[in-house]
Order: structure tokens, then sequence, then C-alpha cells
């Protein structure tokens, strides 16, 4: 572990510590927002991370990154809507606690689930990179494009219930990705002969489009306030019920687990990560009658689930470069304009850097923490705000992060117009996020078919000689037949019973 001394000074250093603090407060700042998150937040600093050493860049950005998870919750406990897309678990019973009046204990449990999925998966990324990049070392296109592959079987098996729509989302997200001019072949694909479409569909703007907009929209139809009512006793969090909540540690270990696992995988993020850690909690409680109806281990489990994504998002973008979500994919972004390319020898180029990331992912995790904990009341006031301004500063600040990106009013209109679909799908119920994974997934999955057919001399059955491909495989295969084999096994046991 002699690499993490080499980059304590440089993530101690007062330019980073800054960074950092800055981009923890912007992050809880647009995660409490409702229909803003993180995304619009890492958009509105890029411009200003370009000027800015890489460590500290990134460390910006990462701050951003894990207060909007921290912040997603506020909303959702105080208002039933969620900051973050993730934290509608959280609402899940956050919000009966609020309506008991017990709103304390709800943001207590969120708090320590969100700090305890934070460390607990920063903990594994400094154990498992280095694994990892050594098993990655022996990556080619088949095997990237089967770790890709099965990142979107996941996500179809996450909408399983909705797997129609999903399908169709997905589908059409990698449509949406093929837009504009392709680079290897220079031919024009779906521009329609309208040059500004050359350049493709922006991913931040339709990102910005689909959550913030949609969302504003929504907003202003329904409003966002569900109760007058607020009472949370003090203007801080109350560090008393800390310690009830630290009794379901076992839940809060397990959910840090999963939410980091399942920030490896390109694809999911976070809003799978806290469905999976919430209904496991749930069926390992001894009453799981009382998820769903105001149980802290349920804030605690969602919390520390989707809070343990970033970190683990991070071992595929720095390994593989992967990356596993949008926001990965603005990180992605930074560390190329720098020059310094995520993949398996990275960690042996740049370990300063590396280890600086690691501290900085600590230390954000704790700024964070102590920032909603000390200022929960400002933060909790968001309820005050009127619908109508909210939604109008939501929009006017996604369209101005969306031209600072590219300085391009095409981009602006784009998002408008996925604001607008946005705004149908999420009116409808559909799954949204679907539609955003198939927009990031869509280029690394045809850049990664790409290259296995031209090794493979355009046959696919080059991915059936590697070894690695067909474990990938077999694995895609188990997650689709388990719960099926799960749902067979259920129903002969009911027939046996009711023989």
């Amino acid at each position: 572990m002699g690499f993490l001394v080499d980059g304590f000074a440089a993530a101690f250093s007062l330019a980073n510590i800054l960074a950092l603090v800055a981009g923890s407060a912007v992050g809880i700042a647009v995660g409490v927002l409702p229909g803003l998150g993180p995304m619009v937040g890492m958009v509105v600093l890029l411009p200003f991370t370009f000027s800015l050493e890489p460590s500290v860049a990134l460390s910006l950005l990462l701050g951003v990154f894990c207060g909007g998870y921290y912040g997603g919750a506020v909303p959702a406990i105080l208002l039933r809507t969620p900051g973050v897309p993730s934290s509608i678990v959280t609402a899940f019973d956050g919000f009966p606690l609020t309506e008991r009046g017990e709103a304390q204990t709800a943001l207590s449990a969120a708090l320590v689930g969100s700090l305890g999925g934070g460390l607990v998966s920063i903990a594994i990324l400094v154990v498992l990179a280095p694994l990892l990049s050594r098993v990655a070392a022996s990556f080619g296109p088949p095997e990237y494009l089967a770790a890709a592959l099965f990142g979107v079987l996941l996500v179809v098996v996450s909408f399983r219930d909705r797997l129609a729509r999903g399908v169709m989302l997905l589908g059409a997200g990698f449509f949406l990705s093929t837009v504009g001019i392709d680079g290897p072949t220079l031919s024009a694909r779906f521009t329609f002969g309208f040059w500004p479409m050359q350049n493709g569909l922006d991913l931040v703007a339709l990102v910005l489009g689909l959550f913030g907009i949609g969302q504003s929209l929504l907003l202003l139809e329904q409003g966002i306030l569900k109760t007058r009512r607020l009472d949370l006793g003090r203007s801080t969090l109350d560090f008393s019920r800390i310690a009830g909540t630290l009794r379901h540690w076992r839940s809060l270990l397990r959910s840090g687990v999963i939410g980091t696992f399942v920030g490896l995988l390109p694809g999911p993020g976070s809003v799978l990560a806290s469905f999976i850690a919430y209904d496991v909690a749930r069926r390992r409680s001894p009453a799981p009658q009382s998820f769903g109806k105001g149980n802290p281990e349920g804030c605690l489990a969602a919390e520390a689930g989707n809070n343990a994504v970033p970190a683990g998002a991070l071992v595929p973008l720095l390994t593989l470069g992967i990356p596993g979500e949008a926001l990965s994919a603005v990180l992605l972004g930074v560390f190329t304009l720098n020059g310094i390319y995520p993949g398996p020898l990275l960690l042996v180029k740049e370990p300063a850097l590396i280890s600086t990331l690691y501290w900085s992912m600590l230390l954000i995790n704790l700024v964070a923490f102590a920032m909603l904990a000390l200022l929960l009341r400002p933060f909790a006031m968001i309820v005050r705000v009127p619908p109508a301004i909210l939604a109008v500063c939501v929009i006017t600040v996604s369209l101005v992060g969306i031209y600072a990106v590219n300085t391009r009013l095409f981009d602006c209109g784009v998002a408008l117009a996925a604001g607008l679909a946005g705004y149908l799908l999420l009116r409808l119920g559909w799954p949204v996020v679907a539609l955003v994974m198939g927009i990031v997934m869509g280029p690394i999955v045809e850049n990664r078919l790409r290259q296995t057919l031209s090794l493979g001399d355009g046959s696919p059955a080059i991915l059936l000689e590697r070894p690695i491909v067909l474990a990938i495989l077999a694995l895609g295969v188990v997650v689709v037949l388990l719960p099926l084999l799960r749902r067979l096994a259920g129903r002969a046991a009911r027939a046996g019973r009711a023989g």
C-alpha cells in the first residue's frame, strides 16, 4: 500500500482541499434541488477545470459527483421528490417517517448510510483497482465488448417488470447515439442534411434535458410541496439519533458492498444499486413488512447503496477506460483533455494521481457528511421554494450548463426537445434511465464491436475463442435465468403447499 503515501501531500494541499470542499458544496446544493442532480453541477464547473491540475480538477468534479448523492436524500425524505433518481428508493421509508414527525430519524439514517457506503466503497476501490488492473491487462476488444454487453443486459434485467418499455428505450438510446458523422467511415448518419447534427446529439444536452428539464416541467404541473409542516426540531442533524441507526451496521456494510460492485458494471449505476441494496435489506430484515411504511433501515440501505457507486464506478473507469454512467463519462473527458488515458497501465504510469484520488474520495465523504449535518436546516428549507421558481431556475441553470460545454445553441434546442420527451416519459412512468444508458453505452458497444469484428475478419466467432468472454457470457446467462428459476421454484412450492 506504499502508493497511497505518494498522493497524500497532493490530496491535503490547499488547492485540492478548496476544490473538493467547493465541489461537495455544489454537489449537495444541486442534489438537494429536485431536477438538477450532480450532472448539472459537473457540467457547469467543467469549463473551470481546464486551467487546474488534473488531480485538483478531478477532486472538484468528484466532490460534485459524491455530494449530489448526499444531497439527493433530503428532498426525497422531506418531499417524496428525489433530488437524484436513485434517491427515489430513499423516499419509500423516508417520507412516511417525515409524515409521522420523525424526519430527523430518516435524515440521520440516510446520512449515516451515505457516509458508511462511501467509506466501504473506497476501501474496496483501493484493494480492487490494482487487482482488476492486472486482469485488465489481458483484455482486448472482445473482452471489452462482452463487458459492455453485460452492462446492457443488467440494465434490461433491472427493468424486467417493465421489460418492453425498458428494451424500447434502450434501443432508442442506441439509435440516438449513432446520430452524426461516423468516425471510421466519415459518413453522415441520420443527420437528414442538417449540418449541426453532424457533430451528433450531445450526451450532456440529452441527459440534462431528460432529467433536469423533464423533471422541471413535471414540477410545474404537479408541484413538489407535499407537506407544509416541517418539524426538524433543530437547525443541525440530531446526532443522538445516529446511535440508534448504527444498530443496522450489517445492512450498512452489505449495502456498501452491493453498491460498489454494481458501480463496477457499465450501465446500471446508482438507481439499480439503491434498489438492490434496499431489496436485500428488506429480505434480510426480521420485519420486512415494515419497509415502505417508515423503517429507518430502508433509508440507510438505499443511501449506502447509491453512495457506494461513485467509488465503484472509478474502478472500470481507471482500469478499463469504460465509463459506467454519464457522470463517469464527464470524468473520462477530464482525463483525456489532460492527455491521461485510463487503462490497465494507468496505475503504473500515474500512481501519485491515483492515490490522490483515493485520499480525495475519503475527504469528500467526510466533508459532505459534515456540511449537510451542520447545515441541515438551510438545505431543508428547499421545501419553501415555490415550484414555479424552482422549475424556472432548474431549466435556466441546465441551459446555461449545456451551452457552456460546446457553446452551441443547437445543444440547447436538443435539451429542450429531450426535456419535452423526458416530461412525457416521466409522466407515463417509463424508465428514463434505460434511455440514458442506451445513449451512454451505444458508442462503447459500437466501437468495441467494430474492433472485435475487425480482429475476427468479420466473424463474431472470435468471441467464442476467448475464455474471459465466455466467463462473462456465462455470468450473463446466470443473471437472466436465476430470477426465472426462483419464480418457478416459488410456484412449485406454493403448488406443493396447496396440494
